[in-house]
């Protein structure tokens, strides 16, 4: 004889439970995904291989990423070229980039600081070098101060073994380095010379003449250990000029690349 009565009851609670865990998802997902009114708008472009942003005011970075702590963004992403795939990992901020099309994901970051910015999506021979950095800076105006004066302090010391470069000129050119325009293409003419030759203490000012940003970066590649470590410009933005400083470098032969495109290779001498 069955129990039909207490069936029900089974029946009614599985029912129940099932109705209520689908109510909550909904209401999470529609959270989650409800981008807040007062969210201000950042323009993610993903390319092989690197990113670039631009804020509502007109403002661009390449390679790096400045917000407000406690400020909501709306991220709407774009791909030039693959799919590539947007990926702040502190923030669990993941969504991909596609070509002819925009993708929005929307965050608030809390806690101030450096975070890495990666493609979680394999988009061809320089995916791993497809990095950028998210800087979180701090609402108040006394964290503010101390950042800018801790900016001022860093820019005042001398730079240290490695790091022999400046982003822009400090008095008149150097020995010219050139990045070509189309270097970016793979097998095309990239560094002019591509083996510089100068003496212990002299400056190289480098032109990047090509559409897209690039770098002058010590070392064979990125997964070479001493990368960076001899020389690095950082980004050149297109029409831009970067200063090579040659004084706390020993003489030697020093191959360097784009960290950008890491096939774009040369060679400095320093005598």
């Amino acid at each position: 004889m069955g129990h039909a009565t207490i069936e029900w009851v089974y029946v009614g609670v599985v029912i129940s439970l099932l109705i209520w865990v689908g109510a909550e998802s909904w209401n999470v997902e529609r959270l989650v995904e409800h981008v807040p009114a007062e969210a201000q708008t950042i323009k993610v472009t993903g390319q092989q291989w690197f990113w670039t942003f631009e804020h509502e005011d007109g403002k661009k970075e390449t390679g790096q990423l400045h917000v407000k702590q406690g400020v909501p963004y709306k991220f709407e992403l774009v791909s030039k070229d693959v799919i590539h795939d947007f990926n702040v990992p502190d923030y669990t901020i993941l969504m991909d980039a596609v070509p002819g099309r925009v993708n929005v994901v929307w965050n608030l970051f809390d806690k101030p600081g450096e975070y890495p910015i990666q493609c979680r999506e394999y988009c061809g021979f320089g995916h791993s070098t497809m990095r950028a950095k998210l800087f979180v800076e701090p609402q108040t105006a006394e964290a503010a101060e101390k950042a800018v004066e801790g900016q001022n302090a860093t820019t005042a010391q001398a730079p240290a073994e490695g790091q022999n470069a400046t982003t822009a000129q400090a008095g008149p050119p150097g020995t010219p380095l050139t990045i070509l325009e189309g270097s970016s293409v793979q097998g095309s003419p990239d560094f002019d010379p591509d083996t510089l030759t100068v003496k212990k203490g002299d400056k190289i000012t480098v032109t990047n003449k090509d559409t897209l940003p690039h770098t002058v970066t010590s070392g064979t590649g990125p997964t070479d250990p001493t990368s960076a470590k001899q020389f690095d410009t950082s980004i050149i933005e297109p029409g831009a000029t970067a200063d090579i400083e040659t004084t706390n470098i020993t003489p030697g032969d020093y191959p360097f690349h784009c960290a950008i495109h890491p096939y774009m290779t040369g060679k400095l001498v320093v005598q």
